[in-house]
């Protein structure tokens, strides 16, 4: 079953239910992001499960390319590669948190390398 919104596009009725779960999910979570961030990728992983494996295989390949796989640095070492995050999470954060409420700065890059060990380039931070 499917739900038309304001601008004619299409919506399954799964996926409006989705956010209203996270919408009172980032209620309760008060001021911490990540229930709802864990949750975004949970609900990533569980429906595209093959861009989730092939994002997964990419970054274990992306780690075997690096030179100094310790630091992730690229075999001109001109910079570092500390994480791989995918695009459609951080749109799904972005829909979620605006840029005020979650600045997604060098320190919360380095809680989500803390937090995320799968998603990490460099084994050192």
């Amino acid at each position: 079953m499917y739900l038309f919104d304001t601008q004619g596009r299409r919506h399954k009725i799964k996926h409006l239910n989705w956010v209203e779960q996270v919408t009172k999910l980032k209620r309760k979570s008060g001021s911490s992001p990540w229930p709802v961030i864990e949750e975004c990728f949970n609900f990533w992983a569980s429906h595209r499960p093959t861009e989730y494996r092939s994002f997964i295989v990419s970054i274990d390949d992306v780690r075997e390319t690096r030179k100094d796989q310790k630091f992730g640095t690229t075999p001109q070492q001109s910079y570092r590669y500390k994480l791989d995050f995918p695009e459609e999470v951080m749109m799904y954060i972005r829909c979620i948190y605006n840029v005020d409420e979650l600045p997604m700065d060098k320190y919360f890059f380095a809680e989500f390398w803390k937090r995320y060990p799968k998603m990490r380039i460099a084994e050192k931070q």
